[in-house]
């Protein structure tokens, strides 16, 4: 091999490295992005202090009246963004119309959404409005919901997302390999398996089914046992001013709606970024065939990535007009993981760490968080949910009480630094799953957020999950601050949150949190 030929290698080789840097690197210049469905991690853009801000819808209890209150805001930005978009409109969640409640809800923000939409399309025939939803919306089956059936009357195109494609829920993956047996047999048989399938155990099946009246098919129930989920909760359009969108932990879901979240809105080329992630979901789906139409036109289907939902251009090429010192990043599945843990081996001693957290029991960041508790000269403080409620149901505590039972205990081994308090919940949860690293001495403004509760089905690319990373945004940062310090001490005569000792220290035992953790099973 010629030197010349050695040298081209040496910097193909170092254009491929810092190519691949992610987030973890500098702001780059332009970009040629590819996009990517799973286990991404984002170039780091460069936004002005204006175009990211927060959200924060959170539920209290007023001690006088002696009734659960709630203050929504997430809601609120997402019709906001809806009702300014003027091309596209491209969303993804979790729950959009099921579990309905036995009560009138304390707002129907699938009402709200659905009519929204509706109204936009109707005004601008020409924008592309396009939901990815999670297969338990479609009962694991073909039901349709009635917001479903209204959105593709009205020219909103919806999707399902493939989850075989991603990691076994459990160690054995059983269910997981099941399914792929099921749908390669199906393959085979040129689509025959499916119906008969259906015909033997669907509509007269015995199995009862709480969102599909008909009936449960085999394939149905295998489903629905793979404990896999899209559980992104996404949103994007496009504006006069450019694009944006928004991050959030919220499902635009009836009965989540009195539920503590927050979320984060940017204005950027990372809006184009999250939507090819999202354009990739939907590309799996098409090939899948697991589409709502809004249009029978065959020619219109075929070409939907090309003419309908186009591919985008996405620069990170660093601002210089706005001197702005803000960035963020996207990042989805193992990499909220990965980028969790590095924010914490990166705390110093005299910065500050708030975590609120919905699920807490990923042992490598469980014990991350021991580590970080050790460095710190004030105490790394949790809020977390009792694991209580789940709507309309009560649960055992698992996994947060056994996590918190086991951080306590590190604590007085080790003299750590660390507290925790529970989001004291009337029915609702503390669905928040939400981290800062303050320092103000250093000018170090750290927040992440998004969908990812930290549990290995959250964080071991299992689930489908996206959170957001923003650094240098002292106004996000002190904004989310003075809210959990809100909760924290219950500064407005309000109650939010109570000590850790006392109403929710029992628990249902280590090993459910430790085996469940290992076996797939823990949480959501």
């Amino acid at each position: 091999m010629t030197s010349a030929i050695r040298q081209l290698l040496f910097i193909l080789l170092l254009a491929i490295v810092f190519g691949a840097a992610g987030c973890s690197g500098d702001a780059e210049n332009v970009y040629d992005i590819t996009a990517k469905r799973l286990t991404v991690r984002s170039p780091w853009f460069a936004v002005g202090v204006d175009d990211v801000e927060l959200q924060a819808s959170y539920s209290g209890y007023d001690i006088e009246k002696q009734e659960r209150f709630s203050r929504l805001a997430i809601g609120d930005k997402a019709l906001e963004m809806i009702a300014g978009a003027n091309d596209v409109i491209l969303g993804t969640a979790f729950l959009f119309d099921i579990l309905s409640m036995e009560s009138a809800p304390y707002r129907d923000i699938v009402e709200e959404l659905t009519t929204e939409l509706i109204k936009k399309k109707q005004q601008n025939p020409d924008i592309v409005i396009a939901i990815v939803l999670d297969p338990i919306n479609n009962g694991y089956s073909k039901r349709v919901s009635p917001a479903a059936k209204r959105l593709i009357e009205n020219g909103v195109d919806i999707f399902y997302s493939d989850l075989i494609s991603t990691k076994s829920a459990t160690r054995l993956g059983v269910m997981h390999h099941f399914r792929r047996g099921l749908r390669f047999a199906d393959t085979l048989m040129l689509g025959v398996l499916t119906p008969a399938l259906k015909l033997v155990t669907g509509v007269n099946a015995p199995f009862k089914n709480p969102i599909n009246e008909r009936g449960i098919s085999l394939q149905s129930i295998v489903n629905a046992l793979s404990l896999k989920a899209n559980h992104r909760k996404l949103l994007v359009t496009d504006t006069n001013g450019g694009y944006e969108c928004l991050v959030s932990s919220a499902n635009p879901h009836n009965a989540s709606i009195p539920s503590t979240n927050f979320g984060v809105s940017v204005k950027g080329e990372i809006a184009k970024y999250v939507y090819m992630v999202i354009r990739e979901d939907i590309r799996k789906s098409i090939k899948l065939n697991e589409c709502l139409w809004s249009r029978k036109d065959k020619k219109y289907r075929r070409g939907y990535l090309e003419k309908t939902l186009v591919p985008m251009a996405v620069s990170t090429q660093k601002p210089t007009a706005n001197g702005s010192e803000v960035e963020v990043c996207f990042v989805t599945e193992s990499r909220i993981r990965d980028e969790v843990i590095r924010m914490l081996a990166d705390v110093r001693s005299n910065d500050e760490v708030r975590i609120q957290m919905f699920y807490l029991s990923q042992i490598e960041i469980v014990d991350a968080i021991v580590e970080t508790s050790k460095r710190v000269n004030r105490p790394v403080r949790l809020i977390l949910d009792p694991s209580k409620d789940a709507f309309g149901t009560e649960k055992d505590g698992t996994p947060n009480r056994q996590v918190a039972s086991y951080l306590m205990k590190k604590k007085k081994e080790m003299g750590l630094k660390l507290e925790i308090r529970w989001y004291e919940t009337h029915g609702e949860q503390n669905h928040a799953k939400i981290m800062t690293i303050t320092n103000d001495r250093t000018g170090k403004y750290e927040l992440m957020n998004g969908s990812a509760n930290w549990t290995g089905k959250n964080l071991n690319d299992i689930n489908l999950e996206a959170n957001i990373c923003v650094r240098g945004s002292k106004k996000l940062v002190d904004e989310y601050n003075e809210l959990f310090d809100l909760f924290w001490w219950n500064s407005d005569g309000m109650l939010y949150t109570i000590e850790y000792h006392g109403k929710y220290e029992k628990h249902a035992g280590m090993m459910k949190w430790i085996e469940g953790e290992r076996w797939g099973y823990v949480a959501w």
